[in-house]
């Protein structure tokens, strides 16, 4: 993938103090909104909007204690014990918040993305962050899907040219670039 018309993709530079231009192609940006708007689905499913106590639902305790049936929501929002009986406990007082968190990031990068009519994105540091949060929740949805493991790139390249799952392997590979694009840049900023 590749950015604008340059023949080098350049991902995310530094712009000012605390700014971050990346372009986009316009099929890019397309790959980029389905899969975060797939994201922001995904967190939004099994909301506990039905609690029966104002103070719990006030403060973010939801009536869920156990892990997501699906292994990308696993992946997403994983056991903070071994211990089932306290992964359970925590999962009540910390999911609502997690998944709130993680929607408004994946909100975010949609909303830049779909504000864009050129392409060029320009993001302060705050988008930055929620730019790398949704970033990472995209991979690990894909890496679930995909079954990345460490030695996946020896399955990628025996995969024959025109199968489909190399353009998903390569949106994956893409989307780390793009990661690695942006913490460079925060880096260079802060030294």
């Amino acid at each position: 993938m590749s950015n604008g018309s340059d023949s080098q993709p350049s991902g995310f530079t530094r712009h000012g103090n605390n700014d971050y231009v990346v372009e986009f192609s316009e099929s890019e940006k397309e790959v980029l909104i389905n899969l975060v708007e797939q994201i922001i689905e995904l967190l939004g499913e099994r909301s506990d909007n039905n609690s029966d106590d104002p103070l719990a639902a006030m403060v973010g305790i939801t009536s869920h204690d156990s892990p997501p049936d699906d292994e990308v929501l696993l992946r997403l929002l994983p056991n903070a014990y071994a211990d089932q009986v306290d992964a359970s406990e925590f999962r009540r007082y910390t999911e609502l918040t997690l998944r709130a968190k993680k929607s408004a990031h994946a909100m975010s990068m949609r909303m830049d993305l779909k504000s864009s009519p050129d392409g060029q994105i320009e993001v302060d540091h705050e988008s930055a962050n929620a730019w790398l949060g949704a970033m990472n929740d995209i991979r690990l949805a894909l890496g679930v899907r995909l079954k990345v493991q460490v030695n996946s790139h020896e399955e990628l390249e025996i995969l024959a040219p025109d199968d489909p799952m190399r353009g998903v392997y390569a949106v994956y590979s893409w989307l780390g670039w793009l990661q690695e694009s942006l913490i460079q840049a925060l880096m260079d900023d802060a030294l």
